[in-house]
């Protein structure tokens, strides 16, 4: 009989889009892999969504009287899905460390149809979802961990529209109400990080200039298109049943400028091109493309394949094979999964636009090496501004002994399983190198050797490596960032820093005197360099 402990906490479901999210961990040990399969009546798997597996979970931690394997026991379920009526049942696949493949079957009751529901239905079933995120801050209070609990209660409702735009009119009256030189439109996901930082000192700088800035984003919780409409006289959201709400009103709206963000999340993304194409004949405004992910290049934005690798842009012949089979990032949400037609479609856009910024060489040799009849002259490298970093210097004290830190929110792209895999290297070697995560990992680590400090302010990063005692600094991601805000800073702050040979994190660190560009994603390799590094830097003279 299988150990494993389960629980499916909400699991909603709209059009052929779903969002879920739970907890599961075997007692001894680890979850390398987990998806939700759709099978049909033959029993053959017609879909599949992967899981975002490793989430902390200190409630179901606590539950459990503090099991190891409990910590890292949440995950999340976002992706297309066949309509009710095409699959006959699911099954929760959780593969373990030896290899061992453990199917859950999830009742049908537990994915509820939000198409047909009225409001308030709707809103039962959201109060329900909040009620689930409250019973998990009560645990939060109970051990002080008020900065964690207010970040993932507050981001949660800081997204939920706050009332129903049933048509265009009643966008265009209340735009009416404002006064305002223009408006701008900015189409980008709600997720937090770097695009959307960037995207609320664009908005910033639009408000100074007498702008109004309506953002037209998808809320994932909730599976609902959502505009955010900001200026002077107005902050709020408001749900709307479609983007083509927007088309109707766009003629009368004074619509000046149009900015593509992100549009990573969205319900039906082949059709962002068109309707940002649309929009632009509708205004005549300007159309800016900003590239902080790949996503006009790939569904999978991160450029990771079916097997979680780097891709490095093969022909599409390569594309063709492994686009179906990829279930990384929000790949699923492309039904068609056809290569070509989605290149087709995000390559009318770039043709269509005024302005491509990129924000390192890096993406735009990316970028142009996808689309070769774009002109290079028309990208422009615009790194991030990193004024508001502080001049503060770090005095590391421990020198002798190798600590390594590892910086952010690391999740499968941004290298944690590299951690993971370092840090059962480090055991093997019976070695008394400690990693100390400034942030959180998904993924259940070798408590002995990883340590994690939690979420942590931006101010209080040099403090933290000082007290800590890191001395080197890992950057684990295993995909080729845009841009690295965290690189820049642990530069300023002179820290050694080392990445893998992509990417801009690469870009930057090439040139930096306390930089390493590793040559090898083998634990074995990366933890001999690291050694090396740490001598070169602290034990050479």
């Amino acid at each position: 009989m299988s150990k494993l402990l389960w629980s499916i906490d909400s699991l909603i479901v709209r059009g052929e889009v779903m969002f879920g999210f739970g907890w599961v961990f075997h007692p001894e040990k680890s979850i390398i892999s987990l998806n939700l399969n759709f099978f049909s009546t033959e029993m053959k798997i017609i879909s599949q969504i992967k899981a975002e597996y490793g989430k902390l979970r200190e409630d179901i931690w606590k539950m459990f009287t503090g099991t190891p394997m409990a910590l890292n026991s949440g995950f999340l379920l976002y992706g297309a899905v066949p309509r009710l009526t095409k699959f006959e049942f699911m099954v929760l696949e959780c593969t373990l460390v030896d290899g061992t493949v453990i199917d859950l079957p999830v009742p049908r009751p537990s994915m509820i149809s939000i198409d047909g529901l009225d409001q308030a239905n709707k809103r039962r079933l959201l109060i329900k979802q909040y009620a689930i995120f409250f019973k998990r801050g009560l645990h939060l209070v109970r051990i002080g961990n008020f900065t964690s609990l207010f970040e993932k209660i507050g981001r949660y409702l800081r997204g939920r529209p706050k009332a129903f735009l049933q048509n265009s009119t009643e966008l265009t009256i209340l735009l009416k109400q404002q006064k305002y030189k223009g408006l701008c439109v900015i189409l980008d996901h709600d997720l937090g990080g770097g695009a959307n930082q960037f995207r609320e000192r664009l908005i910033n700088s639009l408000l100074h200039n007498d702008y109004v800035a309506l953002i037209l984003t998808f809320h994932v919780p909730t599976l609902t298109y959502v505009v955010i409409l900001r200026g002077k006289q107005i902050n709020t959201r408001y749900a709307i049943s479609d983007p083509s709400i927007l088309l109707s009103a766009a003629e009368i709206l004074n619509v000046k400028n149009i900015f593509y963000n992100t549009g990573v999340s969205f319900s039906q993304p082949e059709d962002i091109p068109s309707f940002l194409i649309t929009l632009k004949a509708k205004t005549s405004a300007n159309l800016t493309v900003f590239v902080h992910d790949y996503f006009m290049i790939c569904p999978s934005h991160f450029l990771l394949d079916y097997e979680g690798k780097f891709c490095r842009i093969p022909d599409l012949i390569a594309c063709k094979i492994c686009l179906p089979n990829n279930n990384q990032g929000f790949a699923t949400l492309f039904a068609a999964r056809d290569m070509q037609m989605w290149r087709s479609n995000w390559s009318a856009l770039l043709e269509s636009s005024d302005e491509i910024i990129s924000f390192s060489n890096d993406s735009s040799k990316i970028l142009l090496k996808s689309y070769p009849s774009i002109k290079a002259n028309r990208i422009s490298i615009k790194p991030h501004k990193i004024n508001d970093f502080s001049p503060t210097f770090v005095t590391i004290k421990n020198i002798d002994a190798l600590c390594i830190g590892v910086v952010g929110m690391i999740g499968f792209h941004k290298g944690a399983q590299v951690v993971k895999s370092l840090a059962s290297e480090i055991r093997k070697r019976n070695s008394n190198i400690k990693i100390i995560i400034i942030g959180t990992i998904e993924a259940s680590c070798d408590a002995g050797i990883v340590q994690q400090t939690g979420p942590y302010k931006h101010d209080d990063l040099p403090r933290t490596i000082e007290r800590t005692g890191i001395n080197v600094i890992l950057f684990p991601s295993i995909c080729p960032e845009t841009f690295s805000y965290v690189v820049h800073e642990l530069v300023n702050l002179q820290m050694p820093v080392a990445s893998f040979n992509f990417g801009a994190p690469a870009e930057r660190l090439s040139s930096y005197s306390k930089g390493l560009i590793l040559n090898s994603m083998e634990p074995g390799t990366i933890l001999d360099q690291l050694i090396s590094f740490h001598q070169k830097i602290y034990l050479t003279k």
